[in-house]
């Protein structure tokens, strides 16, 4: 996964992708990224919590947690006992069809509202067709997605244009937050610093520091090791290379800090984590 930018592909046909998540799943933390797609992650059970655009956003049982095209954000559900949830990415292009100023509006879902009540039953119904296949879901689901683009369009949609200064300035720090993580994504293997950062970014490290923490929610240097134990963990789960070498193929100075990193974030070592992932992968 491009924790800049997230290319979500859809079934031909459908311009959706549904996936059901929550405990048991593979994962329950995205750290921040963005795709094009509208996000709806509807929680059955447990609770959601994460940052759009740097603003702390929560979802419990019955609320989405919902996130707009373009829009920059993470989201965090590994501290629930148990968490349910069916997330629906639906193709801005769908809306598109109907709306020709989309880029001029953003869409408000209020919490318990009517609105997000009807939508969340939409999403239920999008997920339980999707599940089934019965003949013709295609055109099922099609229906559905169609009555969601009709609430959002006609009842929670809002200019973009409202507090325009203060949101170009928020588009430049989206856009500069943007170029950071994009950076970092594609040379976390290299020996980053706040120093080389700030260099790349213009900036001056104390600077770029306050900077990516205002921006991202966390440090530099958090958000970096997450990016390197996630990509460890994919070459833990598509391969056989020793631990120390993805430890140091993956940017980290040396294996203890790759096993603590590791068992901070997944709350077991790289190697026992590699051991379950193969178990599992057998049965």
């Amino acid at each position: 996964m491009e924790y800049y930018q997230e290319m979500v592909e859809t079934e031909a046909g459908i311009p959706a992708r549904i996936y059901y998540g929550g405990t048991g799943r593979d994962k329950l933390y995205y750290p921040l990224h963005w795709h094009r797609n509208l996000e709806f992650d509807l929680v059955m059970e447990g609770r959601i919590r994460g940052r759009v655009n740097g603003k702390e956003q929560s979802a419990g049982p019955g609320e989405i947690f919902f996130v707009n095209s373009g829009e920059l954000h993470e989201t965090d559900g590994s501290g629930e006992r148990i968490l349910r949830c069916v997330t629906l990415l639906l193709d801005e292009q769908l809306l598109e069809e109907y709306c020709d100023e989309l880029d001029r509006i953003c869409f408000v879902i209020e919490k318990r509202s009517p609105q997000e009540k009807r939508i969340a039953m939409l999403i239920q119904e999008c997920a339980r067709i999707w599940k089934k296949k019965e003949n013709y879901y295609e055109l099922e689901l099609a229906i559905r997605l169609r009555q969601i683009c009709c609430i959002l369009l006609r009842e929670c949609a809002k200019s973009r244009e409202d507090g325009t200064r203060l949101r170009i300035q928020e588009h430049q720090r989206l856009k500069r937050i943007k170029q950071a993580i994009s950076y970092m994504e594609q040379n976390y293997e290299k020996n980053l610093s706040i120093q080389s950062m700030g260099n790349y970014m213009g900036m001056t490290p104390a600077y770029f520091s306050r900077f990516f923490k205002n921006s991202a929610g966390q440090n530099f240097h958090e958000y970096l090791e997450r990016i390197r134990v996630c990509r460890a963990k994919e070459e833990l789960e598509g391969g056989d290379g020793a631990v120390t070498e993805i430890a140091f193929l993956c940017g980290f100075p040396n294996v203890k800090s790759f096993i603590n990193a590791f068992k901070k974030e997944y709350s077991t070592t790289p190697a026992q984590y590699r051991k379950k992932w193969n178990e599992k992968d057998k049965k």
